[in-house]
């Protein structure tokens, strides 16, 4: 595991340092430097801006060298008393290089002005510059003159990021204190319902709990917040939900599958949108277009009520003579934050995420029973792992996980590695059979398999703010457990956080007035309650990083491999695509069933006394509470 550690370390430090990456680090004694305004929130069009810096200082009397060292995102020009001095940096190199100016022959008695012209064509222009000698180094006491001659201060990059929408929202110690009420009734009865049924199995009586009475409460409840939420919201609220139903439409009008390029989200994989053109157009024709919307709305729902049946399945999987941990991992799996916001969003993921999850099912029962499927083994898993992929690409990220689960299975059954051959023939055919067709085509009209969204090969570049990354970005967390409401801005863990445990983006609204009608006060109370979760999951996913040794404990290292494959998924993308919108828990909500699963190993660590199942049970009747409360618009 150690090894493992360093090799991933010296993987993300190669990764952070690649020239197409605006990930800057500070050098000796400077700091960079963008000038000093509030971040936006909306995607812009790629533009080239064009920042002048300037700073004034004294010809020291004994220089020397007079070297100015000077590193731009992208480039630049440097000039000293309005003299341009040596070349510029080109915009077409890479923006890493270090060069270095000879002020020297430049130096004037008394006073200097050193003015650095940057430009960047992907967001904020920002400036590192030092010269020992000069002791000059980039620091927030610079000036700045923006387009127009408007003049800003400067700022570091380093410093503190937040969005003046985040004070319009409680923070989350103040949500958990309006909601004190809730939290003691919830405590005491999930308390009092644990000791009652302690005592009750102590005497022997016949009904307890169960999975399954878990299973249908948590499908209720959220089949009761989608309905009763349905027409309380507008039709077109959440994430990029126009552009989704324009590729709804698009399909029904062109009868085939758009390209990448001929809308905003027509990157993404076909599936949903083959499903919903249907009942769209029936619906349209037969009542109206708001009705069709509705339905899509409802079909959305639909494919998060089949994640909660994934959860429940996985497990009763992997825990099959644990009805305690089953009844964890099904609550919690199946009623994360992310997927209730989520299942009011029309868009593709919740139908990922139930393929995505039905593929994890899969793998988990072949781990189980590898013998169970017969000469079949691997057809079955490659028709779900198609159909997941031509619902979102991002499904890929399981193929080495699901190789391995195939190996593993074949070993099992046959005690040979050699049988593993068949079932992975079979497994590629049936996945390329079901999804190959769209990469080919892809290739075929666009020269590429498959286009991003970033992809500027579309015809709609973008940006975002920050349009940087600093270190700060990867090490740090903190800030979502006060203000969760875009807590993206002050990195990756904080972002991974508040969209895992509320709806972090607000659906993507950019103002308040705009943002979706939850109870904000308990939705940010949901970040605080959900940080001893938090503690558990991760110490389940520690927990399961061994050698395996049976069945359950298989299920539970596949379940902490594909959370971290997906982590780090996210957090190369963060590195590499420099906007706030990037980071997004609800990319791995298909991982539902593993999260429950880590989520109910990490809380089997506490004792098993009555006192400590009742302070569990309380706990997690609070939460449950909260997070209902919080999406009952």
């Amino acid at each position: 595991m150690a090894v493992a550690a360093c090799v991933a370390g010296i993987a993300a430090v190669t990764f952070v340092r690649q020239p197409g990456h605006a990930f800057l680090v500070p050098r000796d004694g400077a700091e960079w430097i963008r000038a000093a305004r509030p971040f936006a929130l909306e995607a812009r069009d790629l533009a080239a801006e064009t920042v002048r810096f300037r700073h004034r200082f004294s010809r020291p009397e004994a220089h020397g060298d007079a070297q100015l060292h000077v590193q731009a995102l992208r480039s630049a020009r440097v000039f000293l008393n309005d003299r341009e001095v040596g070349e510029a940096l080109a915009a077409g190199a890479p923006w890493r290089h270090v060069q270095s100016f000879d002020l020297a022959p430049h130096l004037q008695p008394g006073m200097n002005e050193l003015r650095i012209d940057v430009e960047n064509d992907r967001g904020s222009p920002l400036l590192l510059a030092w010269s020992p000698q000069l002791g000059i180094a980039t620091h927030a006491d610079w000036d700045a003159e923006l387009a127009g001659g408007r003049f800003a201060n400067t700022q570091a990059a380093s410093e503190e990021r937040r969005h003046a929408i985040q004070s319009e929202f409680p923070s989350a110690w103040q949500g958990l204190r309006d909601g004190w009420v809730l939290l003691l009734a919830a405590f005491a009865l999930g308390a009092g319902a644990s000791l009652a049924h302690s005592a009750s199995a102590a005497r022997g009586d016949a009904w307890r709990l169960r999975p399954a009475h878990v299973r249908w409460a948590v499908v209720l409840a959220l089949a009761a917040l989608g309905l009763h939420n349905l027409t309380r919201m507008r039709i077109d609220m959440g994430f990029d939900a126009p552009f989704h139903f324009d590729y709804i439409r698009r399909v029904i009008v062109s009868r085939s599958v758009p390209l990448a390029s001929d809308g905003w989200q027509t990157f993404q994989a076909p599936l949903f949108y083959l499903l919903a053109a249907p009942p769209y157009l029936v619906i349209a024709r037969l009542a109206s277009e708001p009705m069709a919307m509705l339905a899509m709305r409802a079909l959305v729902l639909v494919c998060s009520l089949g994640l909660v049946e994934m959860v429940y399945r996985a497990a009763r999987t992997a825990f099959p003579q644990r009805d305690d941990l089953q009844v964890i991992a099904t609550a919690v799996g199946g009623f994360l934050p992310m997927t209730v916001y989520m299942s009011h969003y029309v868009s593709n993921e919740p139908l990922a995420a139930l393929l995505t999850a039905a593929v994890v099912v899969a793998a988990f029962r072949l781990l189980a029973e590898p013998t169970s499927a017969g000469s079949r083994t691997g057809f079955g898993l490659g028709l779900l792992f198609g159909l997941a992929v031509l619902a979102k690409v991002t499904s890929l990220l399981l193929l080495p996980l699901l190789v391995a689960v195939l190996v593993r299975a074949a070993q099992r059954s046959s005690g040979s590695l050699r049988a593993a051959g068949a079932p992975l023939l079979r497994f590629g055919m049936a996945a390329a059979g079901v999804a190959g067709w769209y990469f080919v085509r892809n290739w075929i009209a666009l020269g590429s398999f498959y286009l991003g969204g970033w992809d500027p090969s579309r015809g709609n570049g973008w940006n975002q703010d920050p349009g940087y990354r600093i270190p700060q970005d990867l090490l740090s967390f903190g800030a979502s457990l006060s203000q969760p409401i875009y807590a993206v801005f002050s990195g990756l863990w904080d972002g991974l956080y508040a969209t895992f445990w509320l709806d972090g983006f607000l659906g993507s609204s950019t103002f308040a007035a705009a943002a979706p009608p939850w109870r904000y006060g308990y939705a940010v109370a949901c970040a605080l309650l959900a940080l001893p979760l938090t503690v558990a999951g991760i110490a389940g996913a520690l927990r399961a990083c061994r050698i395996p040794r049976n069945p359950t404990e298989e299920t539970l290292l596949f379940s902490a491999a594909a959370v971290l494959v997906y982590v780090a998924a996210i957090a190369a993308l963060f590195v590499s695509l420099p906007v706030y919108s990037t980071v997004k828990s609800t990319y791995a909500l298909g991982l539902a069933p593993c999260y429950g699963l880590l989520f109910a190993w990490g809380i089997d660590l506490l004792p098993r006394s009555r006192a400590a199942r009742a302070l569990v049970a309380g706990y997690l009747v609070a939460w449950l509470a909260f997070v209902f409360r919080a999406y009952f618009s």
